[in-house]
């Protein structure tokens, strides 16, 4: 007996084509990994994808601001000496506040012949504390002006981590950030202690210095009242002058 040829009836065909889009859009998903903890930022001709050049990041480790560019839809790999104008910042906390402390970024070219990724330009840095992150772009790319402003978060990329959370073993001691911020407020402490006590010690300085000044005043009016004290008592017992007798006088008088 002859076997019929199995022909694909339209649900397979169906499931073959989910299978495929499938596959298409993982395989997009994983090429797009390296950049899913980063947000987009668009300036005329020119999209900018930021965020942290190492994802997850830790507080101590080294890291970089890494700034993906395409210009047109198309990786920006020929802008050399025109990121001359464009210049990165990074700051500590939800905010870009220009009086707060910054690290100013330039930014280089991190890709090349054969390695590393069309358009990726990087400033690399050690991100101190764990918490949020600011990174802004100011300057110019060629003619075109770009002034962008990006808080980590859920929406744009990840805030620092603090290492001693994922450390395995656990770390029982400190970190560097931790003993910096306990050393921070035990100077505070010192600080205020020693104002205090430079205070309480000029008062005393000053209370002694009054107590002096009344000792020597004190001094003065009791030896001038002994001074005058003794003219009075020498007057007292100085004698008095003999007076004159008058029958004496008289008898002077009358001799021839």
């Amino acid at each position: 007996m002859r076997r019929l040829a199995n022909r694909p009836t339209p649900s397979s065909r169906l499931v073959r084509v989910v299978f495929v889009l499938g596959a298409a859009v993982l395989l997009a998903a994983l090429a797009a990994a390296p950049a899913s903890a980063h947000t987009e930022k668009k300036a005329g001709r020119y999209s900018f994808v930021v965020g942290f050049g190492t994802e997850p990041a830790y507080a101590g480790q080294p890291n970089s601001m890494q700034v993906i560019i395409s210009r047109d839809g198309k990786p920006a790999t020929d802008l050399g000496g025109q990121l001359d104008g464009l210049m990165g910042h990074a700051y500590y906390g939800g905010k870009a506040d220009p009086k707060a402390e910054n690290a100013m970024m330039p930014l280089e070219a991190h890709f090349g012949d054969g390695w590393g990724t069309p358009g990726d330009y990087r400033s690399f840095f050690v991100p101190s504390q764990a918490g949020a992150y600011t990174f802004s772009l100011k300057g110019k790319v060629g003619a075109q002006k770009v002034n962008l402003v990006i808080p980590s978060g859920p929406e744009t990329f990840g805030d620092v981590n603090d290492p001693a959370k994922t450390a395995l073993p656990a770390v029982k001691d400190p970190s560097t950030a931790q003993l910096a911020q306990r050393l921070d407020r035990e100077a505070t402490r010192v600080n205020a202690t020693v104002a205090a006590a430079t205070a309480a010690q000029r008062d005393a300085e000053d209370a002694a210095g009054q107590a002096r000044m009344l000792a020597i005043g004190g001094l003065l009016v009791g030896a001038v009242g002994l001074v005058l004290g003794g003219l009075a008592l020498a007057r007292s017992r100085r004698p008095a002058a003999p007076a004159a007798r008058p029958d004496v006088a008289l008898s002077g008088a009358g001799k021839v």
